[in-house]
């Protein structure tokens, strides 16, 4: 008896070696039940502020609230706690302190100095680099104080010969910093694909010092039709190596646990997985040749991160968006339904308030949380 329970055992194992070896995406999946969960719908409310055109990004830190525009005259608004404008920087233009084109500033991600005080990693991708501009020193002269520098770009590009001519490719490249250092960087390289031809796959890569010190990969056999479904930008615990990667256009979240080697996704039973043969999306344009999204842009949009939990937007073929909220072990805790669109989006977690972008309205909408968030924290 106790010859065939070992037996049986040890095929079990191979078998389930087997199947991990010939799987094609490479992350352990936990089946994690996510979707119309929502029972409540929250009701947003303007904030009464004078609000920039054309805004990039935001970030609810400490007392004040931070908003990137595309504004060449000091492109960076600074509020209080009242939404009042208290300074405004990041000029574009050819000076020290100036930037050539607007700053990116991947994952709204705040860092800071010895003293505490916040630096704002923006990158000039036009030959730029990495400018680390300090909120307190900038609010104290009223003028735009980069701290340090660095020649990080942030973009992907590829060089490569085709037909005896020298061609140049390049793809969204998104980031977030370590440690709190500018130079310990995680990045997500989206995939490179042109006339059908795979020239890089999509890779996950974590550099120190401009060294690559790991690299991972998401799937075992890269098609050119995945790239359709790669898209979703990365974000990262408040103060731990924790990363996570929502998905635009498959119900999946990667996680990426630095500190302790753990990397896993958690995956909606029943939806489209990459075990599966992933269907070519219809690619449709309006009249003006931009891509119509509205088919294909139904999973996951834009993520924001607290110490004991992530919350991420969630579409699901609906004008309005659920909110989702998980725990940093990937399991689903609530969901609510916001009763206006948002894009970008932020939380406040000394107030327990989200806020988000209404961009077409040119407004950012504020959803107290703090019920919501009592129910599963408390």
């Amino acid at each position: 008896m106790k010859k065939s329970v070992i037996l049986l055992l040890s095929v079990l194992l191979v078998l389930s070696c087997n199947n991990k070896s010939n799987s094609r995406f490479l992350f352990d999946v936990h089946e994690v039940d996510f979707v119309n969960k929502s029972e409540v719908t929250i009701k947003g409310v303007p904030v009464d502020a004078e609000l920039p055109m054309g805004v990039v990004e935001m970030a609810a830190c400490d007392s004040f609230m931070l908003v990137l525009s595309r504004e060449r005259t000091n492109a960076l608004f600074v509020y209080n706690d009242d939404f009042k404008l208290i300074g405004r920087f990041c000029s574009i233009g050819r000076g020290r302190n100036e930037f050539l084109t607007t700053p990116g500033w991947s994952a709204a991600q705040i860092l800071r100095n010895a003293e505490g005080d916040v630096l704002m990693p923006f990158v000039d991708s036009m030959n730029g680099g990495l400018k680390l501009v300090n909120l307190q020193k900038s609010l104290k002269t009223q003028s735009t104080v980069i701290d340090e520098r660095s020649d990080y770009r942030g973009v992907n590009v590829l060089e490569y010969e085709k037909d005896g001519h020298k061609h140049r490719l390049s793809s969204a490249l998104y980031y977030v910093f370590l440690d709190n250092n500018k130079n310990h960087i995680f990045e997500k390289y989206n995939p490179i694909v042109a006339d059908g031809q795979v020239y890089s796959e999509l890779n996950y890569v974590v550099t120190h010092d401009s060294t690559r010190i790991r690299q991972f990969k998401l799937l075992a056999d890269f098609e050119a039709n995945d790239e359709n479904y790669l898209g979703g930008r990365v974000n990262k615990h408040p103060h731990r190596n924790l990363v996570v990667n929502p998905f635009l256009d498959l119900d999946y979240i990667l996680f990426f646990d630095l500190d302790n080697d753990r990397t896993f996704a958690i995956h909606q039973p029943g939806s489209l997985s990459f075990e599966e043969k992933l269907p070519v999306i219809p690619i449709e344009y309006d009249e003006n040749g931009f891509e119509l999204y509205a088919e294909r842009r139904n999973h996951f949009f834009r993520s924001a991160c607290a110490d004991s939990f992530f919350m991420v937007t969630y579409y699901a073929c609906e004008a309005f968006p659920e909110l989702l909220f998980f725990d940093w072990d990937g399991n689903f805790l609530k969901s609510v339904k916001l009763d206006t669109h948002v894009s970008n989006i932020t939380y406040d977690e000394r107030k327990q308030i989200l806020y988000g972008l209404d961009g077409p309205n040119d407004r950012i909408i504020s959803f107290d949380l703090s019920q919501i968030v009592a129910d599963f924290t408390e």
